[in-house]
């Protein structure tokens, strides 16, 4: 019995099906992302603002750790590593921003909005 359900089965995704469909015409969206380079670049920008505006809040924060820390060397030091941190966060999201636009022209797309999407061929059969 398992041997016919497995030759079932296995008959089953190897016989052609016929497929009964027609040329579809797939037109670009009134709203929203129209490519996916258009998806990337914005997905991309906004990390690269989230990134900018947590180091402004870290580098705040450690200007007002230093301010407040009354001269104690154990609160400078804490207010200056935070700082230091805050700025190296700042380097390399610096060379993060820039690989990602030197990956984008090494492979073509120089500004991360001309990526090519597939487009329905108006000649092709519907055979």
């Amino acid at each position: 019995m398992k041997k016919l359900a497995f030759l079932t089965a296995i008959s089953s995704f190897l016989t052609p099906s016929v497929v009964l469909a027609e040329n579809i015409q797939i037109t670009k969206p009134q709203q929203g992302f129209t490519t996916i380079g258009d998806f990337i670049s914005k997905v991309l920008t906004f990390a690269f603002l989230i990134a900018v505006l947590v180091v402004l809040v870290m580098l705040i924060w450690g200007a007002f750790e230093w301010i407040t820390s009354g001269g104690d060397k154990e609160a400078v030091g804490k207010a200056r590593s935070r700082i230091i941190n805050a700025l190296v966060g700042l380097a390399v999201l610096a060379v993060a921003f820039a690989l990602t636009r030197v990956a984008a022209q090494f492979l073509g797309f120089p500004d991360l909005n001309n990526i090519p999407i597939p487009s329905p061929d108006p000649n092709a059969s519907g055979s």
